[in-house]
């Protein structure tokens, strides 16, 4: 599987109930014919037309410019090259978190050489101002934790904060792997900004370094708190996610004694952490 920063996707794969194979092309052009439905064989021919611009997405970190060539990394090129092969003047979509979503043609110099030139922004950039949906979590095993990673970019999660609990069974993280993961999940679901991920933290430290400003929703299990689903959410949030095993008793007299954190129920079954960090994802940025 080629690195993460580097893979292509293309919108609309899944969706889109249009016969594209020749034969089906053929038999749907002639049922239309017969029809003489003329309007819907012409709509079909454009869908076709506009199916068949699917370019490459790719994460750059430089700044896009019109005009202005960005240098690949060898990965990058050897993806585009030897996998995709794309040639000269082949056109990839790329974007950078900041300056949206630029059409950018393909120039190969070597083997292990490319550069991609900008010409035209299709998408400016509009995550500037939204709010910040923050999902703070106890790492888990490492399968579960890339679901976890990639379904919360999809959701649409802004930060993301690792923290370690006294009950935290994987107490390291690989940074560089989490962070390749945001950037294919980011190319993947077509987010034009990008996740923050922030440095491991042990759960106390980081909730005396937290805004009171921004609330924090706390999972916590088998307690009276309010269901999220039943709270008013505006502006800035966060949601807090236990460990297998729950945040001890002593976490939890601590949580309650911060003025910004708010303990909250996820329902009344209990949920593995990933399932509860995207139910509780769901429920904030939905407003």
């Amino acid at each position: 599987m080629p690195p993460a920063s580097v893979i292509a996707h293309s919108a609309g794969e899944s969706n889109n109930h249009v016969p594209t194979g020749r034969s089906a092309r053929i038999k749907y052009k002639k049922g239309c014919a017969r029809a003489g439905n003329r309007s819907i064989q012409a709509f079909f021919l454009i869908s076709v037309w506009v199916m068949s611009y699917k370019y490459p997405r790719l994460y750059v970190s430089d700044p896009i410019l019109d005009g202005q060539e960005i240098n690949l990394l060898g990965s990058q090129v050897h993806y585009l090259k030897s996998v995709l092969r794309l040639e000269a003047d082949a056109v990839v979509r790329i974007f950078n978190g900041q300056d949206g979503e630029w059409l950018a043609k393909f120039n190969p110099i070597n083997k292990k050489n490319a550069t991609l030139t900008p010409f035209e922004q299709t998408h400016q950039q509009t995550n500037k101002g939204l709010n910040k949906t923050h999902l703070i979590f106890a790492p888990i095993k490492k399968q579960r934790l890339d679901f976890m990673i990639e379904k919360a970019i999809e959701l649409g999660a802004t930060d993301l904060h690792p923290v370690v609990t006294q009950n935290t069974e994987v107490r390291k993280i690989n940074a560089d792997r989490i962070q390749a993961q945001i950037i294919e999940a980011t190319e993947q679901c077509e987010r034009l900004d990008l996740a923050r991920l922030h440095p491991l933290n042990t759960l106390d430290k980081f909730c005396a370094s937290w805004e009171e400003s921004t609330p924090l929703f706390a999972a916590i299990e088998r307690g009276d708190a309010p269901l999220l689903s039943s709270i008013d959410i505006k502006n800035d949030t966060a949601i807090l996610i236990g460990p297998e095993g729950g945040f001890t008793q002593q976490e939890t007299e601590m949580l309650q004694n911060f003025k910004a954190i708010q303990a909250v129920s996820l329902g009344d079954n209990i949920l593995r952490a990933e399932t509860a960090a995207l139910y509780g994802l769901s429920h904030l940025i939905k407003h």
